[in-house]
């Protein structure tokens, strides 16, 4: 997660284009997942017994429904991810299964056994306890403004770029 919070941080793609671009590469890997696990067959067997009408709205309307949900989750995660720490995203992730295990146990009989249940409230308590940890506030360094005595401005827009390079990679530094 801290990794995947530089990235969201620093490469200067807004949240749509991190949602779009996460989706196009899960698309570019679907075949091979598709192959991979057979369902491909499935899938051919299922068109090939409905000779008639294969487009029913209802499902049609399910599924757009669908990806409209994992459209919205995606982009509200990376949203998140960007306004949160690393470790505060993973917590809250954790934290949130809470409420899909809840809704498992009191809706069907199968789900995780006593010593997971109590795994998982372990990892609450300890998600209810987390408290990030305060950082110590780190001051800038100041740079000199030198005044070059020639009015050369190749030279003057060269110091310019030194001290860009020079406070860029101290902030990309600072901001892992």
């Amino acid at each position: 997660m801290v990794y995947i919070k530089h990235i969201v941080s620093n490469l200067g793609l807004n949240t749509l284009a991190f949602v779009l671009y996460n989706n196009l590469v899960s698309l570019m890997m679907s075949p091979f997942f598709w192959f991979t696990t057979g369902e491909y067959s499935e899938f051919f067997s299922e068109m090939q017994s409905r000779t008639d009408d294969w487009f029913q709205f209802d499902a049609f309307v399910a599924v757009s429904a669908s990806c409209v949900f994992g459209l919205l989750i995606s982009f509200f995660g990376f949203a998140a991810q960007r306004a949160i720490s690393a470790t505060t995203f993973t917590v809250t992730g954790v934290v949130n299964k809470f409420f899909t295990v809840a809704i498992n146990v009191m809706i069907w009989d199968k789900h995780a056994n006593m010593a997971g249940l109590f795994c998982l409230i372990s990892t609450l308590m300890g998600g209810v306890l987390y408290q990030q940890s305060v950082t110590k506030s780190v001051s800038v360094p100041v740079i000199v403004n030198k005044v070059i005595a020639s009015d050369d401005e190749e030279e003057k827009q060269l110091l310019v770029e030194q001290k860009k390079g020079i406070l860029f990679k101290f902030w990309s530094w600072y901001s892992v």
